[in-house]
């Protein structure tokens, strides 16, 4: 299971997300599931994220989705938290319950070099671009 940062900068937050899935399925050999990535989604418009700030388009609240991403970490292997953004309150509350839990966690952050090499179209500029909050289209050619 992956964790990182959604809330914030949830544009920036879901193309990393693209990366660390990107990675762990690839260069870790991992079947990732991150409930920010599925949960978030609003089933009408595909292009669209459900805000935590805009409750009417919430199909599930927020405490609700959290109990059903919290029964999914008891059948993950591990937790994998991904640092390079740092630390959000949601994933420092999924530490803590892995921890009350006694459920394997790991901290990692993004081996760009070698996510780019298994993935030629994500060169080490355009993984970084995003990292960095710098505008990534330039590099998408």
């Amino acid at each position: 299971m992956l964790e990182s940062p959604y809330s914030g900068d949830i544009d920036r937050n879901i193309r990393y997300l693209g990366l660390i899935m990107a990675e762990s399925g690839v260069v870790y050999g991992e079947c990732a599931y991150a409930s920010h990535a599925y949960m978030t989604q609003h089933p009408r418009k595909k292009d669209y994220f459900v805000s935590d700030y805009d409750a009417k388009w919430n199909l599930l609240d927020r405490d609700q989705a959290i109990a059903r991403s919290q029964a999914m970490r008891h059948r993950a292997d591990v937790t994998v938290f991904y640092t390079d953004l740092g630390w959000s309150k949601g994933m420092l509350a999924a530490k803590s319950y892995c921890q009350e839990q006694n459920l394997a966690f790991v901290e990692r952050k993004l081996d760009i070099p070698r996510l780019a090499k298994s993935f030629p179209y994500l060169t080490e500029k355009f993984c970084r671009a995003i990292l960095d909050k710098q505008p990534y289209k330039q590099f998408l050619d």
